[in-house]
């Protein structure tokens, strides 16, 4: 994004003409930023009486929206950043992802002990060992949705997905590996039946009475009667293995520990859902009777990927209405074009829907990004139609209206405009030959325009438009000249990609190397994750000549100007969807000697 050349625009046209800015402005002028559903903010639990549909405070709270599976993570601006997307939804939902197991004391593990919430297991306490630090990080992140009227669904511990190939984020035979010692994931996998084994249910229930009897540190709010939280489900796509080395696994979890585990649940969050987190992969046998008719599951779920996969919905959501309980879609995507977006939405009924899966923008500019095999990545909110990076994905820009236009129907309400986005984030940054400006994007900007003034409180001149985000997280950059900061900037974009086909797409959870089934690009590929190098270097903050901070040195005759004007102000403001522009980022100093301000690059 840093090339010279023609003003901003892709082979079919300017990426916007909708602006209605002008020229210049001051920074007083601008407006103050709204991430709120339509429908407001509002505390409460949300209930399922039983009749198929949610509620809070009276009203009806089915949804449409996107898990959110970094939410829980660490980074508090990508938290926000997620929290405010989601705030924009018909009724604010979305589903985080489980408790992250350290592993890498096991000789195949991946998952380090800094990004994970459970440590290992404590032979003197009797008791599991957490990382406090990354429980915070959940405390920060119940919090902002709390203040946004965000509800959640929390899974609380991962499945056993086949081998440690597919083990990402810890599951429970790490829980496992831990509590017995067992080095070999595959031995722990076959020596121990999590569903069954009384020692490790006891040990689930104590990191479920650790997680709900937790005060939050930022509010004080006990996590079992935050009413931030929809849901806590039993776990996420839980199946009951084979501990015989078959590759099958088509079963739910035994209804005996998906009642035990329910009902833990509810005696430490009693107002709170409770939503059984089994995923069979047989539609025809998705869930035990004894579990269905149990008091203690208000919901129940599915998952549907890819081709056909969602053609059991009716069967299901009637299998589970007929026990008076509600239905929620827990996951569903990669479909092979946007029409079967658009057709799945006009055929489901039931309270929820989420898509797999929303990235937030990156502290570092641009956004995260997730690829999941096929020519399919995760979404980023507005949506951008014209994609210029392979891990964006082409049909983003429809999933994401299509998404937020139905998360309004489902509540029989018309869909308002997206919001206007707030304030961005603005750094400079060098490459090594230029310097620039970047950004911490806003949620639900669709593009920005780059603003320069040669004193602070000055109007500042738009000196250059139409300019996206949508790159990959340390990759945004656009070069200033700061001898003349109100100068016209033109940049090209490299040509957009064409529409990539998502046909074919397998779920390869549960394949082990070298299996003999289908097997294709792993789901939810970490590989994928990888952070891009970046050439950039972060400029540290620079301070002008204390005359260049005010406009009432502009009338000096050039000479004395240019004794005491060494750079200039840049700033970068929001555009909506709709072209309205939004919040502007505060302003930052470009010296011309600006060299000698180089700090570290953002990452190796």
């Amino acid at each position: 994004m840093e090339d010279e050349g023609k003003s901003l625009s892709s082979p079919t046209g300017s990426l916007s003409n909708k602006t209605r800015a002008t020229t210049k402005f001051t920074p007083r002028q601008l407006p103050r930023p709204k991430y709120t559903s339509a429908r407001g903010s509002r505390p409460g639990y949300v209930s399922a009486p039983g009749d198929g549909h949610l509620y809070l405070d009276g009203e009806l709270f089915d949804f449409r929206s996107f898990n959110t599976p970094t939410l829980l993570d660490g980074e508090e601006f990508q938290a926000r950043d997620l929290v405010e997307t989601i705030a924009a939804f018909g009724s604010p939902v979305s589903r985080t992802y489980t408790l992250h197991v350290a592993n890498g004391v096991f000789p195949d593990g991946k998952e380090k002990p800094s990004s994970s919430h459970i440590l290992g297991w404590d032979n003197s306490t009797n008791d599991w060992i957490y990382n406090e630090t990354n429980w915070r990080n959940i405390d920060k992140a119940l919090d902002l949705a709390r203040h946004h009227g965000v509800k959640l669904i929390i899974p609380i511990i991962n499945q056993d997905y086949g081998s440690s190939d597919t083990n990402w984020v810890g599951n429970f035979v790490d829980l496992i590996r831990h509590r017995y010692n067992i080095q070999n994931y595959t031995i722990a996998q076959q020596a121990v039946d999590w569903f069954t084994d009384r020692e490790m249910i006891e040990c689930y229930k104590k990191i479920i009475s650790f997680y709900l009897n937790r005060i939050n540190t930022f509010n004080g709010i006990r996590i079992g009667d935050d009413q931030t939280i929809l849901a806590f489900e039993t776990g996420n796509e839980m199946n009951w293995g084979y501990q015989n080395g078959s590759i099958a696994h088509d079963r739910p979890p035994p209804a005996n520990w998906t009642i035990e585990i329910a009902h833990f649940i509810n005696l430490l969050a009693p107002k709170t859902l409770v939503m059984d987190g089994s995923y069979s992969r047989n539609p025809k046998m998705a869930w035990e009777e004894e579990a269905l008719a149990s008091p203690f599951i208000d919901l129940h779920s599915y998952h549907f990927y890819g081709e056909g996969e969602a053609q059991p919905y009716h069967d299901l959501q009637n299998q589970v209405r007929v026990h008076k309980k509600t239905f929620i879609i827990g996951e569903h995507g990669f479909f092979d074009k946007e029409a079967v977006w658009e057709a799945f939405y006009k055929n489901i009924t039931c309270a929820g829907a989420l898509v797999w899966s929303l990235r937030s923008h990156s502290e570092n500019g641009g956004f995260v990004t997730h690829g999941e095999g096929n020519n399919i990545y995760s979404y980023h909110a507005a949506g951008f139609r014209y994609q210029t990076s392979k891990k964006f994905d082409t049909q983003e820009a429809d999933i994401i209206s299509l998404t937020y236009d139905a998360s309004y129907r489902i509540l029989r309400l018309n869909p308002p405009p997206k919001p206007i986005p707030g304030n961005p984030e603005a750094f400079l940054v060098s490459n090594g030959t230029h310097a620039g400006i970047s950004w911490r994007g806003a949620p639900w900007a669709q593009e920005y325009q780059v603003l320069g003034a040669v004193f602070q409180d000055a109007q500042f001149s738009i000196i250059s438009r139409y300019v996206p985000d949508n790159v990959e997280e340390g990759q945004l950059f656009v070069p200033l000249d700061p001898t003349n900061p109100t100068k016209p900037i033109h940049i090209t974009l490299p040509e957009p990609l064409p529409n990539e086909s998502h046909t074919g797409w397998i779920d390869t959870k549960w394949c082990p190397p070298r299996s003999s089934a289908l097997c294709g690009d792993i789901h939810f590929d970490k590989g994928d994750d990888t952070k891009p190098p970046t050439s950039y270097w972060r400029l540290i903050p620079m301070s002008p000549p204390t005359k260049q901070n005010s406009t009432k040195n502009h009338n000096l005759n050039p000479t004395s100007q240019n004794h005491f004007i060494s750079g200039g102000w840049f700033s970068v403001r929001a555009v909506s969807t709709d072209g309205v522009p939004g919040g502007i980022s505060e302003s930052v100093f470009l010296k011309t000697q600006w060299e000698l301000h180089v700090g570290e690059r953002e990452w190796s």
